[in-house]
């Protein structure tokens, strides 16, 4: 029973900050002892940037090209310092199992570098994960070009990526947050998706979830969503999964249509076998596609700050429009081989996408970022 509840020494997931916002994740993730378990890579074109954080990787990329002064909020000069070098990129990852990229879109290095860092996990046949933000509005629309640019280029190469809307953040914060509040807020979301995620895969758990679990799950073609709730009982578990059911900082995506799920159960002290069976049965009745794949899996850490903590993770998560999506994630056929004769079923379309994120809440008014990328959907 101890070796069960020892952490998996032969699995080595890399998380890769790339560009200011990434950089400030792995960032946490360091001062939050993360490093403990993963290996944290911090990327960027600027060297002071770079000095000021605390990760023992760091990666200065586009030295010849940038000089280390950065990108200049222009995604090819990222690209390109990417390119200049992609050696020392590829041996920063090549001997991983997993690799999570984290940036903020719309700017020069996160949104250039990103795609680059993708399609070489891939052509080591690595796991790859993206979490990307995407900019306010008010920033304006060429950084926000830029970022629905830098999630083109990056669903090509990756296995699934993930975006959370800082505007859709200002919808659930209010108007009255104050500006470092939000971003700190957002990086702190972040931060607990990140952490949640590496504690699933790198401890072994009663009822665990592997790595080729894991693969399998991020297989499946469309977008994905990964959410994290807490609880102070058990008695609130059920409330506990509707947060993360619910994440409102994500963008567009609704699990109702999901193909593959990861539910992840984190708990202090044993469950009651009728919390487990009942928090899986409510996934079920949230999901349309009657031929869903739910990975379980259940961790005992009595080290948690709350009683309950559930982590999901949803892919193949389809448009509301039943006609096909031209724009979708690429996926390994090979391991695709275990779930394509699956039937699935499609939901009719329903004109409110965001309905799942204002129930219970008063966001009455969709944010602008949301709208376009509804639009890009439609198209």
């Amino acid at each position: 029973m101890k070796e069960l509840l020892k952490g998996n020494p032969e699995l080595l997931i890399t998380v890769v900050g790339i560009g200011g916002c990434g950089c400030n994740t792995v960032n946490m993730l360091h001062e939050n002892n993360l490093s403990s378990q993963v290996n944290l890579v911090a990327v960027n074109t600027d060297l002071a940037a770079l000095n000021s954080i605390n990760v023992e990787n760091k990666i200065l990329i586009g030295e010849n090209l940038t000089n280390g002064y950065g990108a200049g909020s222009d995604p090819s000069i990222g690209y390109q310092a990417a390119q200049e070098s992609e050696g020392m990129l590829r041996s920063a990852i090549m001997d991983s199992d997993i690799v999570i990229i984290t940036a903020g879109f719309g700017g020069g290095t996160g949104t250039g570098a990103s795609p680059l860092v993708a399609k070489i996990a891939r052509e080591l046949n690595i796991s790859c994960l993206a979490i990307v933000t995407l900019p306010f509005e008010s920033e304006g629309q060429i950084r926000m070009d830029y970022a629905l640019q830098g999630i083109g280029d990056i669903k090509e190469p990756i296995h699934a990526y993930i975006t959370l809307s800082n505007d859709l953040l200002l919808a659930g914060l209010g108007e009255t947050v104050g500006l470092f509040s939000a971003f700190n807020q957002s990086n702190e979301v972040l931060k607990n998706l990140l952490i949640a995620l590496v504690q699933m895969l790198n401890e072994t758990g009663y009822v665990n979830v592997d790595k080729n679990d894991f693969s399998t799950i991020l297989s499946f073609e469309g977008e994905s969503i990964l959410g994290v709730g807490k609880a102070n009982s058990e008695e609130e578990a059920f409330d506990a999964l509707d947060q993360a059911l619910n994440n409102p900082l994500v963008s567009i995506a609704n699990i109702d249509t999901a193909k593959g799920i990861i539910f992840q159960l984190f708990c202090k002290s044993e469950p009651k076998l009728s919390t487990y069976n009942g928090l899986i049965d409510h996934i079920r009745t949230r999901v349309t596609n009657r031929s869903v794949l739910i990975v379980p899996g259940v961790t005992l850490d009595p080290n948690l700050t709350s009683e309950i903590e559930i982590l999901i993770i949803g892919s193949g998560i389809s448009s509301s429009k039943p006609e096909p999506i031209k724009d979708t994630i690429i996926i390994d056929k090979e391991t695709c081989e275990l779930v394509q004769n699956f039937e699935s079923t499609e939901p009719e379309y329903i004109d409110d996408e965001l309905s799942f994120i204002n129930q219970g809440e008063s966001m009455t008014d969709i944010p602008a970022i949301t709208r376009k990328l509804m639009a890009i959907n439609r198209d």
